[in-house]
């Protein structure tokens, strides 16, 4: 995730669309080279290995005796916010009181009060204190950047529960790649039953976004983000694909239903990893909003990236230099030029399964044109200088294919925000594999 803050720019009068998304295609197709556009970029037997790694960490919440989270790990957030109490949604500032009052509620003396094993029902906020109000670091700084947004966690996706507040509205909890306070309202409790019935080892894959998953009786569940996995019916029939849903009953126990989808909204997985597969998820995800944390179900840059490898079988953590250092293959990049960065990048980049990172963003390499590298990504902006020297944002608000000199051509535009001079490094997702330690 990409921290920004937005200033007014002043006397500038900036286009409403950069260059690089108004003239370059946002269509992944006119860029995938015919001749290989199908050659596998793994050896099966090692995409094998990866999905069978994503399948492990899928289910790992399931599968703990407590949780990785300390109380002085929980304890500190509260803490750090009470030291910084920031800003609200009206650009107020906050009181200590504030936050004491939510330390209180979350009943820490006890924790953790729960041991239980878990699913979401619906798309769940993962917060860092155990409130949905916002924390913003100044009066200026406000949408989308909000402190306390860790993540979301995806409907359907198992994790393990450690703790309750004293209203009952606030659950501790932890995915397999992110952990913090979310809302009883979207989650449920499993059993051994359930769980057995969900570990069914046959699992789909959504590679359609946003679809509404909806049962044989018309009930909408909740839209099916791509990349989301589910088991698969057995007994689905036909060549139709039925997945298993969960939704919580009156006691919020977990219950299965079986839902039809549309045919290509999800897949088996494994999908094979190849240039043209690849080039199709992402065009599902082109002109997506950009979604800080993960705010009203939209991506950042981290997210995007994680969900579009998931129909592949492969699992990637959500935080940017973490997906970029234990993706796959790291090259660090710090110690050359600019000039030298864009030559190693065109020369070992493989096109749509090499990730290039610099701090706090991580975008997908998917090829070059007229000799310049071009990469997908979802971006807030780019940073800016008006002629009073105060730093700003040209906002582009979603993902798209640029250059890695997106805005480049505005007068405002910083050098020092230029995203080629600010490489890090470059993570071969492709290449030989074996499980983490």
């Amino acid at each position: 995730m990409t921290a920004a803050v937005i200033f007014l720019s002043g006397c500038f009068a900036s286009p409403d669309v950069i260059g690089d998304v108004r003239d370059l295609p946002q269509d992944h197709f006119s860029y995938i080279d015919p001749a290989t556009a199908t050659q596998a970029l793994v050896h099966p037997q090692q995409q094998a290995l990866m999905d069978e790694y994503q399948d492990i960490m899928h289910f790992l919440p399931w599968e703990q005796e407590g949780p990785q989270t300390s109380a002085q790990e929980v304890e500190k957030l509260f803490a750090k916010f009470a030291a910084d109490p920031g800003y609200g949604e009206n650009a107020r500032r906050r009181t200590r009181e504030q936050i004491d009052k939510l330390r209180t509620n979350a009943d820490l003396g006890g924790y953790p009060n729960r041991r239980l094993r878990g699913i979401t029902v619906r798309n769940a906020d993962v917060r860092l204190l155990p409130t949905h109000r916002p924390h913003y670091s100044s009066p200026r700084q406000g949408y989308p950047f909000d402190n306390l947004q860790e993540s979301t966690i995806g409907p359907n996706t198992p994790i393990y529960i450690a703790h309750l507040t004293k209203d009952g509205t606030w659950a501790f909890a932890e995915s397999s790649f992110a952990a913090g306070w979310v809302r009883i309202a979207d989650i449920a409790y499993v059993d051994r039953s359930f769980m057995r019935r969900w570990q069914s080892g046959l699992y789909g894959v959504a590679v359609k976004d946003k679809i509404p998953a909806v049962t044989p009786q018309g009930q909408t569940l909740f839209k099916i983000p791509l990349g989301s996995i589910f088991p698969l019916d057995p007994s689905s029939q036909g060549g139709g694909i039925r997945i298993l849903t969960a939704v919580a009953n009156e006691d919020r126990r977990a219950v299965i239903r079986v839902v039809p989808v549309s045919g290509g909204t999800v897949v088996p997985k494994p999908l094979p990893l190849t240039p043209r597969h690849v080039a199709a998820i992402s065009n599902e995800l082109v002109n997506e909003p950009y979604g800080w944390g993960g705010l009203f179900a939209n991506r950042d840059c981290s997210a995007m990236i994680r969900d579009i490898f998931a129909p592949f079988g492969i699992w990637l953590p959500r935080n940017s230099a973490d997906q970029a250092r234990e993706g796959g293959a790291f090259v660090d990049l710090e110690r050359f030029s600019p000039e030298e960065k864009e030559a190693i990048i065109l020369r070992h980049g493989r096109p749509y399964s090499t990730l290039l990172w610099r701090k706090g963003h991580i975008m997908l390499y998917i090829g070059s044109r007229e000799g310049k590298p071009l990469v997908f990504h979802n971006i807030w902006g780019i940073r800016t200088r008006d002629l009073l020297g105060r730093e700003g944002r040209k906002v582009i608000g979603h993902a798209a294919i640029t250059t890695l000199h997106p805005g480049m051509e505005l007068s405002e535009a910083d050098p020092r925000g230029d995203l080629l001079s600010n490489l890090s490094g470059m993570t071969f997702l492709d290449a030989p594999w074996a499980p983490h330690p």
